[in-house]
């Protein structure tokens, strides 16, 4: 009986596949070429190859890459101060075949600033206009002889540790109707460095053998500056 059932159920099947199939529609059919639409380039014959792929382009030629330029090295020399400027150069006059040089003034920052009245042809006029401002009552004045204020006599009404100082002194005195005051710097003086060109260890030695002569001056390498224009 189990027989005839597992039959009957594969009978079924088979037909439910075959019934199935034929109401499949039909596979569509392969597109169709256009055959006035097709250019023949080139009919080849009996035995002649296909021809090869046109070539690729070939790359742009690699520029080789230029050496890095190098910086002319020229020698420093200093700081040479003011009053031993002439020595410095007279040493270096003789160094032979020394080349180019050019020279470079540093002026270093003041120390103090200084509020005067200048002009006075003689300690009497100085000491004249400073018992004058003495009785208006002012205070903290002095004689400055020639060589400490210029070529002439003059006034100081105080010495400050800051440029600021020294302008709010200023202002104090304008108020006072107090007139021909200025303010100058003072210790900040002036040095000179020479830079030469041709930088041979010659003449570094030379240069060298200057340093005991010229206190606080050092030798050193550095890139040369653009020349000067005389």
């Amino acid at each position: 009986m189990r027989f005839l059932l597992i039959a009957l159920l594969l009978a079924n099947l088979a037909l439910f596949l075959y019934v199935r199939g034929e109401d499949a529609p039909p596979a569509p059919p392969p597109p169709q070429i256009a055959a006035d639409r097709i250019v023949l380039l080139k009919s080849l014959t009996e035995g002649e190859p296909w021809p090869a792929a046109p070539a690729l382009p070939a790359p742009p030629p690699t520029l080789p890459t230029p050496p890095p330029e190098s910086a002319t090295a020229c020698l420093e020399w200093g700081p040479v101060a003011d009053v031993l400027l002439d020595s410095a150069r007279n040493a270096l006059s003789r160094i032979p075949d020394i080349g180019a040089y050019q020279e470079t003034r540093h002026q270093a920052s003041a120390r103090s600033w200084l509020v005067s009245i200048d002009g006075f042809g003689s300690r009497t006029a100085a000491t004249n206009r400073l018992n004058e401002l003495r009785r208006q009552g002012i205070d903290d004045i002095s004689v400055l002889e020639p060589g400490e204020s210029g070529s002439a006599f003059a006034l100081s009404l105080g010495v400050f540790s800051s440029e600021q100082g020294a302008q709010s002194r200023v202002a104090s005195l304008n108020e006072r109707r107090v007139s021909g005051i200025r303010v100058a710097p003072r210790g900040g003086s002036a040095s000179v460095f020479f830079i030469l060109s041709n930088a041979t260890p010659a003449l570094e030695q030379h240069l060298r053998e200057l340093l005991p002569r010229f206190v606080d001056s050092a030798v050193q390498s550095i890139a040369c500056p653009p020349l000067q224009s005389s």
